[in-house]
């Protein structure tokens, strides 16, 4: 790694997990009112045209399915193997990769088994390691950092797994093309 602040990643993923937890309690949740709507005697159709249980069915099989992906994400993340990343190593899943773009800005990405775009909030003092934030803002020496959370499947994923510290990693975001050096791993 060569950024001079590390990140836990164990509480990164403790982090992710409550947050998938919170997903998965919502879906449920969304699902149960969804199929006691579509259920309920006044959704019963009583035209053709009249298309309202039926739609709260669609959406309660939706949201069990979020649910399910939910469940197989939380699976994922409690068996994951946080290995620890060299200088000389090659980026694989629970990376934590730091990126700069041509403009020099620096995104941390942590590559994951699922929950893709999930942004964990960290908080940093200039002394200190990087931490979790645990509640407000009390110094105001501390820096806010994100970390955001991609799969291997997703573009930058793909462009990023097997290369190493210091490579450049170009993809197409659209029609524009954008090159990101890798300046950090771990």
């Amino acid at each position: 790694m060569n950024n001079s602040a590390t990140f836990d990643k164990r509480l990164i993923v403790d982090r992710i997990i409550s947050g998938l937890e919170l997903a998965k309690q919502s879906a449920m949740a969304a699902a149960k009112q969804a199929h006691e709507t579509a259920t309920h005697t006044e959704t019963v159709a009583k035209s053709k045209y009249e298309t309202f249980g039926l739609e709260a069915s669609y959406l309660a099989h939706g949201q069990a399915q979020r649910v399910a992906e939910c469940e197989v994400e939380l699976l994922a993340y409690r068996s994951l193997n946080l290995a620890c990343f060299l200088d000389d190593s090659a980026i694989d899943i629970s990376a934590l990769v730091t990126l700069e773009d041509e403009l020099g800005i620096e995104n941390t990405y942590l590559i994951g088994p699922g929950a893709p775009g999930m942004k964990i909030a960290l908080e940093a003092d200039n002394n200190t390691d990087i931490d979790l934030a645990a509640g407000c803002h009390k110094n105001s020496d501390k820096q806010r950092q994100m970390i955001t959370v991609i799969t291997p499947s997703s573009p930058l994923g793909q462009s990023l797994m097997g290369r190493y510290l210091d490579d450049t990693v170009r993809l197409n975001i659209g029609e524009q093309p954008k090159v990101y050096d890798i300046t950090g791993v771990e």
